[in-house]
Formats: structure tokens, sequence, C-alpha cells
């Protein structure tokens, strides 16, 4: 089996239990503030009698737990070792192997029978970062372990690796994935943001959460997302009441409005959603956080995510040789886009229904046209010899129309807004931090708007979008799942911070993954006819495709595609709105 092939399958069962989120600029031990009052689990002393090579490995599998992993190791090089570092986690399948040409032994105070020197090879494929949100990379690695026989004839490490590797399978055991909420710019949709905590003691997670989330954003999204939580602490840990509500118990609130107090009690209920299901109960400097409604549960909240979700109205349309079509009933859609006027080439549908974007072919050349759903369309002032499939970011409000628009204008990302006139205006993006994975030929707005899921060069990369007054930009790109996504062909956001990428490689024409890349699930390949050549999804949506031979759709991961019945062709090419 191949490395690439073997990282597929490894990957494709971590974290099955669900999306998460972690702390920030703190380790573990930082955020565990109440572990002194948990029960600690019993932890095993290491295999008597193992070699050194087989004591370095069992070493690595403990890595996960400090406490576990300090007794592999001599007393001298435990005063040393940081066993709370924020670890680098690798492939289950690390060496450990002899020196080639090992030296003499140099130490006075031992021999060649009672120190080993083991070389540790490793394969990482990310690390949490100090915020502890996951940050992709490989790089393969070797490092010398110092391996010294004790008086009663067991080896322990005398020299640890200055890196804490945490193997992919006890990551997931150690580690509890959590997804921790803030607000877009507006203040009005949630997102979500991946991170991830220590897993032991269990009932210590409802306080380790809730650390992580007034920690603040994580460092990719710092300067994406708003949190009404900003400067609030805590006055305890979580603590349940002896009926079994968890007491979230915050202070310095001082004179936030009621709407601000609302929006906090979304990021903490929703925060916890996944690590409880007691209620909440939710005070602010003394008092019930918001008077009148002490205790909360998940149905309390005002739905925030709403705006991010198309209606079940909106089943979707596709293009098909120059005109757009419904996925409900496979009819032509009103208007030029539907009649023939326009010869479409790829369009876009706003979240609300009621707005499209369209590239067009014209004689001089494929051109952005925008207007409401079923009416003219005004063409945006953009040339360009090649032009992406459009993007809509989403609205600031209910009463205000959607306005702005991405695509990618001859390797240039371009963002349509609407003029105080009721025109479209053509503005660039600065995506120079993306340079370097090359030219960008699929790109998707999240229907949140603080994040782009691109395609450049075979390669998926995810982006924050910033906005700074009147300029906007893509930072932080992250190349997701490097070694087994390198012929990508199209990207589309499953849900706020899921993706599902297609792609030319026949052992996973299509996969889903977070937004941080550290899972990958592939989709059945049966009943496709592959090549695969674009994607659509949207939240409670099927997935859909089109091969080489029709358009095809599936409910999930696991499940057998299906021929849609409005797919039209096999150059169609259907999209969901967003």
């Amino acid at each position: 089996m191949t490395r690439g092939a073997f990282v597929l399958v490894l990957l494709s069962v971590l974290l099955a239990s669900g999306c998460a989120n972690i702390p920030e600029r703190s380790t573990p031990h930082a955020v565990r503030q109440d572990e002194s009052e948990q029960p600690q689990a019993a932890v095993d002393e290491p295999t008597r009698d193992l070699d050194p090579f087989d004591l370095v490995r069992e070493f690595i599998h403990k890595s996960g737990n400090a406490e576990a992993a300090a007794m592999y190791l001599t007393e001298k090089a435990r005063q040393g070792w940081n066993g709370e570092a924020a670890p680098t986690i690798v492939l289950d399948t690390f060496d450990t192997v002899p020196v080639r040409d090992p030296e003499p032994v140099r130490d006075p105070d031992a021999t060649s029978h009672d120190l080993e020197t083991v070389v540790l090879q490793v394969s990482p494929v990310g690390r949490l970062g100090a915020d502890y949100a996951f940050i992709p990379a490989i790089d393969d690695q070797e490092f010398d372990v110092a391996v010294r026989k004790q008086p009663d004839g067991q080896w322990r490490i005398d020299s640890p690796p200055t890196t804490r590797f945490v193997p992919i399978s006890d990551f997931e055991s150690s580690y509890r994935a959590v997804t921790v909420y803030y607000f877009d710019p507006d203040l009005r949709v949630t997102v979500p943001d991946l991170r991830y905590v220590t897993a032991e003691p269990v009932n210590g997670l409802p306080s380790r959460v809730v650390n992580v989330l007034l920690s603040g954003p994580s460092d990719t999204m710092r300067r994406s997302v708003r949190s009404p939580l900003e400067g609030i602490g805590t006055n305890t840990n979580v603590v349940a009441d002896p009926d079994g509500t968890l007491v979230v118990d915050l202070k310095e609130v001082g004179d936030k409005s009621r709407e601000q107090r609302e929006q906090i009690a979304a990021q903490i209920v929703l925060s916890l959603q996944t690590v409880t299901s007691a209620r909440l109960r939710l005070r602010g400097d003394g008092q019930d956080l918001i008077p009148g409604h002490r205790d909360w549960r998940l149905g309390d909240l005002k739905a925030y995510d709403a705006p991010t979700k198309p209606d079940s109205d909106q089943p979707g349309l596709v293009v098909s040789d120059g005109r757009l079509y419904s996925l409900r009933d496979g009819k032509e859609v009103d208007g030029p886009t539907g009649d023939g006027t326009y010869q479409v080439l790829t369009a876009a549908q706003s979240i609300d229904g009621a707005h499209l974007a369209a590239v067009v072919q014209t004689e001089a050349g494929p051109r952005l046209r925008i207007g409401e759903f079923g009416g003219e369309m005004q063409e945006v002032n953009l040339e360009a010899r090649a032009m992406t499939r459009p993007t809509w970011l989403v609205s600031t409000s209910n009463e205000v129309p959607p306005k702005e628009v991405w695509t990618v204008a001859d390797g240039n990302v371009v963002r349509a807004v609407r003029t105080g006139d009721g025109g479209w205006k053509a503005l660039q993006v600065n995506a120079s931090e993306l340079t370097d994975f090359g030219p960008i030929t699929e790109l998707r707005l999240s229907r949140d708007g603080t994040r782009a899921a691109a395609v450049a060069r075979g390669r998926l990369v995810v982006a924050s979008v910033v906005r700074d007054n009147d300029s906007v930009s893509l930072r932080a790109p992250r190349r997701l799942q490097p070694i087994n996504i390198v012929q990508a062909v199209g990207v589309d956001w499953l849900s706020q911070d899921t993706l599902v990428v297609a792609t030319r490689q026949g052992s996973l024409p299509v996969a889903s993954l977070p937004v941080d890349g550290l899972k990958l699930e592939v989709f059945d390949r049966n009943n496709l006819q592959l090549p695969i050549k674009s994607i659509a999804a949207a939240p409670d949506r099927d997935v859909i495709v089109t091969d080489s031979a029709a358009v095809s759709s599936v409910p999930g991961v696991g499940q057998l595609w299906r021929q849609h019945p409005y797919g039209q062709s096999r150059d169609a090419i259907p999209f969901y709105p967003g």
C-alpha cells in the first residue's frame, strides 16, 4: 500500500464522533482548571523488559497523556521535558531503528551496554497551534533518542524529542474535537471555529470548552469574526448544581445590551452542545445573564445560522447548453437566463433565491452579469478571458438585498459590489498570500462569508476572509489533505465548517472533510462514471456531481449515487444557492 493510500484509509476513520474546538495560547493543562476536583484515570507503568526500540514506540503512543508519557523518562529527562506542549500529530506508521554508524560511547558513566541511541522516524500530518486549532503540515523527520538502562534493568529515555509527537489514533483517544462559536463581522450569523481539547477528565469538558471560547477565535479566524464575549471572564469553573444544571458564571459583563447578551448566550449554548445535554444556567455579574431567562437549552436560541441555509423552496439550478433549468422539475427558469437570451456558462443564485449572478459568453469573451432572478441582468465592468463560477456573500440583514458576488477572473480574485445607484462595480481582492499555490480554478465563499475554499493546481486550499474598512483580503491560506488531494477539480460548502471536494483521482472521486482538513471521508464511487467534472453542496441537501455520463446525487457518505432526474446532460453544471 502506498503512503498516500494508507493516509487516506487512516484519516477516513479519524474523529468519527464529530467536529470540535479548543483553547487559545495555553496548553491543555492551562484550560483544565478543574482537574484537582476530577477523578484521574490510573496511569499504567511502561511494559516491563522492553528493548530500547519498543520502549520509544510505546512512549510515542502514550504521548497524548503527559503523565503517562513521563513514566518512560529518566529522572533527569523529566526535569526538562515539556509533556504539555501542543502536540505534533504524526502517522501511526512511525519507525524506531538503530543508528547506521553508531559513534563510540562518550558518557563516562555509561558503557555500550547501558546506553542506546534510537532513531525515531515520523511523518507529521499537522500540529495543534498555540490556539489549539489544527494546522496541516507534511514533513518527514528524524530524531536521535538516547535510551539508558536503569539500575533495575529497565530501559528509560534519557533525551526525548523536543517535539511532542502523538500518532493520529492516539490523538483521537486523548483529545476531543469541539466547535466553539463566534459571529460574522455584521454580528448576524454564528460562525463555527474548530478546535481540540484534552478528553480527560470527562467531567471537566464543559469548563475547558468555555475557557477555549473565552480565549477568543483561532489565529486564522481572529480577523474574520467578532466575539461579544471579548473581555468577559468567569468567576468559577463550569459546575453542576444539585439538580444537574450546569452553571456558567460570567464576570465583567457590564452594560451589555439585551441583544449582546442574547448573542453571548448563543455562543455559550452552541459551544457546549456537543459536550453536555444538561440545562445551562447563565449568569452575568451575579445575576441572570438575561433577566427573566434563567436556564437555557438549544431550543431557546434564535436561529442565528438561518441566513446560511437555503430555504426548502430553493431546489437548486443547473446550467446546460447555455440555459438555466430548475432541479425541481427540469424546466427552464423564467427570464433571459432560461430562454436563451444569455449564453450562460456558469451561474450562482443568492442564498435567499432572489438574485442571480451568471458568467455569460459574448463575442468579446466571458462577462459577469448580476440581477434579480428571472429579470434582466446588468453587466459588470469586468473583462477577462476566463471566469470561475460566481459565489455570493450572505446579506447583512433580511431587509437588505445581497450586495457582493465573488469570482476569479484570469487568476485574479474579484468581488463585484453593489453601488449606490443600484449598479455593480468590480473590485480586486488581495489574494497575494495564495500566489504560491498557483492559479485558482475554483472559488467558493462559505455561506457565512468568513472563509473561502479554492482549488489551485489540483490542490485544496482554505483561507480566511478579512475585511478592513473598504478593503478585503484572503489571509492565512492552508492546504488541506496535501498527501491525498492532489487532483481536485471542484469544491463546495456542505455546511459552514465542512467541505466536499471532487477530484480526478479514482481512489477518492468525492470526499468530505472539516474545514481544518484533519479527517477525510470518502464517498462511495459505485454508480459514478469517472472522472468527476463538478460538485455542489449545501446544508441539508444531497451532494450533487456531474460525471462523464450524467448528473448524480447522494444523501451522504456510504450511500449510493443515483442519477438526478432533472440533471440535464453530462456537461451540465448543477449548483445550490450560495
